[in-house]
């Protein structure tokens, strides 16, 4: 004798279940084309750290003597944890599995990220946020706009 419901059974199922082939069909198109776009953004983003690294130093690490190669290495690492979700992500919209799952994952790192970085963006230095850190900040919300429309695409 089991004490889970058929709707609680349903509910776990839901996390796994795919978008339902007619209405993926129409939405497929719009969906991966967001999320080209977000690849864009967030390697146009990692362009802008390379180039202006001397910008980002001073936001990332303050007044300490750390140079353009810890920044990198942070880079690095954010870059494999973004390219294994980014991976997962664009093969859960290839196959149609997991979409529902992997577009809130999607959804939720970025602004995760984001939330991490605004006290250090905004509140500790606010006064050295310059034209490309702003360009950059501007880009990180884009991608996250970009990917809430997936998200609600999806959801639907």
């Amino acid at each position: 004798m089991t004490n889970i419901s058929q709707e609680e059974l349903l509910a776990l199922q839901i996390a796994h279940a795919e978008v339902d082939s007619f209405r993926w069909q129409i939405r497929k198109r719009r969906v991966l084309i967001r999320a080209v776009l977000v690849v864009v953004l967030i390697l146009f983003r990692i362009l802008m750290l390379n180039v202006f690294p001397q910008i980002y130093v001073p936001l990332v690490f303050g007044d300490s003597d750390v140079g353009a190669t810890e920044l990198q290495s942070l880079i690095t690492i954010r870059l494999l944890v973004g390219a294994v979700l980014g991976g997962l992500y664009i093969y859960a919209l290839m196959a149609n599995h997991y979409v529902k799952f992997a577009s809130i994952v999607a959804l939720m790192a970025p602004v995760t990220l984001i939330l991490a970085d605004l006290q250090m963006f905004l509140v500790s230095s606010f006064p050295d946020f310059t034209l490309v850190a702003s360009i950059s900040f501007g880009l990180r919300l884009l991608a996250i706009y970009l990917l809430a429309l997936n998200y609600i695409d999806l959801k639907r």
